[in-house]
This record gives structure tokens, sequence and C-alpha cells, in this order.
């Protein structure tokens, strides 16, 4: 019974961007094939905030909640390990988080921006302006947890 040890797996950088280019490419493809199958319904965050408080006063259903909140959910999830792999990638020892976290939101947030430019020569819609934002606040998880990988050690004994 020896000391157990801690094994560091060491990812090098160019793999995690080759991992944040291969997710940047199959979002893209996910929407050119979501295009035509999919429509998104415009709603806005008032739209949001309203059906929020008719559901709070019993004048909402389960569904109709689901309905309108399923698309934000969804685009955050959706850039999540956008998100992370950006922040990995763009991570140093000489930046600063803070810096880093906000490289991560603006590059996510011009992403999404030109997902949705993109989206004028295809079928359908599948994502809108607001879908940006949603996006933002994914990025912004996903960057908290490619931050967090240092912080946190998971061991499975």
């Amino acid at each position: 019974m020896g000391k157990k040890e801690t094994r560091v797996v060491l990812v090098p950088r160019w793999i995690t961007v080759a991992l944040w280019v291969g997710v940047s490419g199959a979002m893209a493809t996910a929407i050119y094939f979501l295009s035509g199958h999919a429509y998104h319904r415009e709603s806005s965050l008032a739209e949001i905030v309203a059906m929020l408080r008719r559901y709070d006063q019993g004048s909402a259903s389960n569904s109709a909640v689901l309905a309108i909140i399923a698309p934000a959910v969804a685009d955050m999830l959706f850039f999540i390990p956008w998100g992370a792999l950006a922040f990995l990638s763009l991570d140093r020892p000489d930046r600063s988080r803070k810096s880093i976290y906000g490289v991560t939101v603006m590059l996510g947030v011009a992403f999404a921006l030109a997902l949705t430019a993109w989206q004028t020569v295809l079928p359908t819609r599948v994502t809108a302006g607001i879908d940006c934002l949603w996006g933002a606040v994914g990025c912004g998880a996903g960057a908290a947890l490619g931050h967090a990988r240092k912080r946190v050690r998971v061991r499975f004994d």
C-alpha cells in the first residue's frame, strides 16, 4: 500500500483549438441541417418575462411556459461546450481571468451574430437575434466550467 499518485493528462493547446474549431463547425452544420425543418418563432425578452408573470398568476399553462423558455435553454446549452473550449484555448498564465472571460464571451457573441447573419441565406431561420444573448450566457457558463477544471479535482477510486 503505497502513496496514491495523481496522474495529470496534458492536452496540447493545438488539440483544444482543433476541438473548438470542430465544435464551431458542428454548430454551423446543425443549424444548416435544421434550416427548412425547424422554424424559430421570434420571442423577445419582454415576452418571456410576461409569460413567467402569467404563469405565477396561474393564467399560463406549463406547456406554454416550456414553449417559450425551451429555445433560450437550448441556446445556452448549445454554447456551453463552445465557451469552455474557447476559455481553455485562450487561457494563459500571463493573462488575467477577467480578460479571458471577456474575450470568450465577446467571441461567443460574435460567433452567434455570425450564425444569425448566415441564416439570411438559408431556407428558414433556426435562431434569431435574442439567441445571441442566450449564447453569451451559455458562453459565460462554459468559460466558468473551463475555469473550474483548474480549481476542482475529481478523483475516482
